[in-house]
C-alpha cells in the first residue's frame, strides 16, 4: 500500500543474539574480539653460527673472479666481501665472473697484484 513501509525509521534494529557457549565465535567486547584461548608463547630464540656456515680451510679461497685474464695477477671477491689479490706464473686463464675455489699460499716474494690480501695461486677449480 502507498505510504506504508515495512520498516520504521524510528524503531531500533534488532540486535544479534549473544553466541551460545558451544558457538565457535568468541564473544565481543566493543570492537575487540576476545579469544577464549590465550595466545601461544614464543620459543626462545635459536642461536646459530656467528660466522659463515660454509667455512673452508685457511689455504682455500672461494669466490667470484673480479680481475681475470692470462695473469700473472688475478683478484677474487668472496661472498663475505673479502678481496684477494692472487699471483701465479703458471699462465692460467681465468674469466671474470667465474666462481672458483682456489688453493692459495702466502707470497714468498713481495709482488703487487693490486687491491686485496696478497696470495700465491697454487691451483683452482671452477664451481
Amino acid at each position: 500500500m502507498p505510504g506504508t513501509s515495512s520498516s520504521s525509521p524510528s524503531s531500533p534494529e534488532p540486535s544479534a543474539p549473544p553466541p551460545s557457549p558451544s558457538s565457535p565465535v568468541a564473544p565481543r567486547d566493543g570492537d575487540r574480539t576476545l579469544s577464549p584461548i590465550p595466545p601461544p608463547t614464543l620459543p626462545p630464540p635459536k642461536t646459530g653460527p656467528s660466522g659463515p656456515t660454509d667455512n673452508i680451510p685457511g689455504d682455500v679461497v672461494g669466490g667470484r673472479v673480479v680481475k681475470g685474464g692470462s695473469g700473472p695477477c688475478y683478484a677474487v671477491l668472496t661472498d663475505d666481501g673479502r678481496r684477494f689479490a692472487l699471483h701465479s706464473d703458471a699462465g692460467l686463464v681465468l674469466e671474470e665472473g667465474t666462481y672458483i675455489t682456489a688453493k692459495v699460499a702466502r707470497l714468498r716474494v713481495k709482488i703487487d697484484c693490486g687491491e686485496g690480501t696478497p696470495r700465491e695461486l697454487i691451483s683452482f677449480r671452477r664451481q
